[in-house]
């Protein structure tokens, strides 16, 4: 079957038409049928009493009936209208002119005041038989019973039935190829919006437009706002990539100048060599702020919804492993019920980067807490973050530095200077907010934001 929706709309709905119209004409036709039978039927009856006014009984029990009966046609011979009536011993004691060289039995079975209607061949042509038995009096209070048999030919019958078929399927089949004309338009119209989408897609492709329209129908508003946001987030990666490239660039300009200068003189002193290890220790970070950054991807328009405390767990285990030997309690308020829509690398890089910190300036205490953010207003909903410890905190005129270039408050501790600028640009990538400040614990407090949104 072609792959168009058109295409398979159209030939499903020509089916269930088609069958539609097959099944009203055969109940059409059989109700016509059964119609018109009925008509023959109640005409037979009728001539059937005509007869039956007509016949008399003789003061010797003999049948008298009259050559003028009401029906011109059952002086015609060969007219298809026949009449016979038969004795108790299944004798034809009359018969009427029509009948001359035709021939039929009588219904021995039959009781007196019982009918029956046959439908014959024995005659040239089939028929319809109409048997009725019925008991005579004369005025001398004799009776006699008598089978009357009332005969018409059924072509009339198969005439009507056959004329009415040819009308109703020419009818039906005009009707059904206007239905099909009619429906052939109303898919195309109906599947028109699809075709808008497409080519909405193409403008986007040839860069004559930025997003989808909106002002689709209510089932495809979702998919197009679905598919602006994942045009969006795809822009955004774009554009995120894009401006990494360059900051690296632009970063190592300096680092890669200094290198140089170093490269052309024939002997290093010490401070060269110490110029030369900071120079090299600067660019790998670069790179790898860098690397991190661009990895980022931020809401998903498509993503599960993810399971925040099993993160955590999964960090603070393998930190309690490295830093076994300062003994620290780690207090954790988290609702494992919360989730959130994100990339899982994200989090492990948010919540690893601030844990690894915390760990490594608390002196003996850790609190971390987790929470929905319940707000009237959806731009305030999301999760709360809190991670503080009770170390020594970062001073406020050295926190915008690490933030923006990753550098790290003390040099002589091992780390990566990259976390906490990591940290922030993964949090502004979701919009949310990063703050710093004193906790309960009298050290470092870290508060993040995430809206759902």
């Amino acid at each position: 079957m072609n792959s168009s929706i058109q295409s398979r709309l159209l030939v499903s709905a020509s089916i269930v038409l088609i069958g539609f119209l097959s099944l009203a004409a055969f109940v059409l036709d059989a109700a016509y049928k059964r119609g018109a039978q009925q008509a023959l039927h109640d005409q037979l009856q009728i001539h059937l009493y005509s007869i039956l006014a007509k016949a008399e009984l003789s003061r010797n029990n003999r049948l008298m009936v009259p050559s003028g009966l009401s029906e011109p046609r059952f002086m015609q011979v060969a007219s298809g209208l026949y009449a016979y009536i038969f004795d108790t011993k299944g004798q034809v004691v009359w018969r009427s002119s029509s009948s001359t060289g035709e021939q039929t039995n009588s219904v021995k079975s039959l009781s007196p005041g019982q009918k029956t209607f046959i439908r014959s061949s024995s005659l040239e042509r089939p028929s319809i038989e109409l048997h009725y038995k019925a008991i005579l009096e004369n005025a001398f209070e004799q009776s006699t019973t008598f089978e009357f048999v009332v005969i018409e030919s059924s072509d009339s019958l198969d005439n009507q039935v056959a004329s009415f078929r040819s009308v109703l399927w020419q009818w039906l089949g005009g009707i059904g190829f206007l239905l099909l004309i009619v429906q052939f338009f109303i898919i195309r119209i109906s599947l028109q919006p699809l075709r808008h989408i497409v080519l909405n897609i193409e403008e986007i492709q040839q860069g004559n437009a930025q997003h989808l329209n909106t002002h689709y129908s209510d089932e495809l508003k979702d998919i197009a706002n679905t598919l602006n946001r994942l045009i969006d987030n795809e822009r955004t990666h774009l554009k995120r990539y894009r401006n990494t490239l360059a900051d690296l660039a632009h970063s190592l300009k300096t680092p890669l100048s200094v290198l140089t200068g170093l490269y052309g003189q024939k002997s290093l002193s010490t401070h060269d060599i110490k110029t030369l290890e900071t120079q090299t220790l600067q660019m790998r970070q670069l790179v790898d702020y860098q690397l991190q950054k661009a990895a980022a991807k931020g809401h998903q328009t498509l993503a599960l919804p993810l399971s925040i405390e099993p993160i955590i767990q999964q960090i603070t285990t393998s930190l309690n492993k490295v830093y076994l030997d300062k003994q620290l309690t780690v207090v954790t308020n988290i609702d494992d019920s919360i989730k959130f829509n994100a990339e899982q690398g994200d989090m492990f890089e948010i919540f690893g980067n601030l844990l690894d910190n915390a760990y490594k300036w608390a002196n003996s205490n850790i609190y971390i807490r987790v929470q929905i953010n319940s707000n009237n207003d959806s731009a305030k909903q999301g999760v709360k973050i809190i991670i503080e410890d009770d170390g020594p905190g970062i001073p406020k005129n050295e926190l915008d530095n690490m933030l923006k270039r990753g550098i790290r408050a003390d040099e002589s501790t091992h780390g990566h200077g990259i976390g906490l600028a990591v940290v922030n640009e993964l949090v502004s990538l979701y919009n949310g907010s990063l703050e710093s400040g004193t906790g309960d614990l009298d050290g470092q407090r870290w508060t993040i934001f995430l809206p759902n949104r």
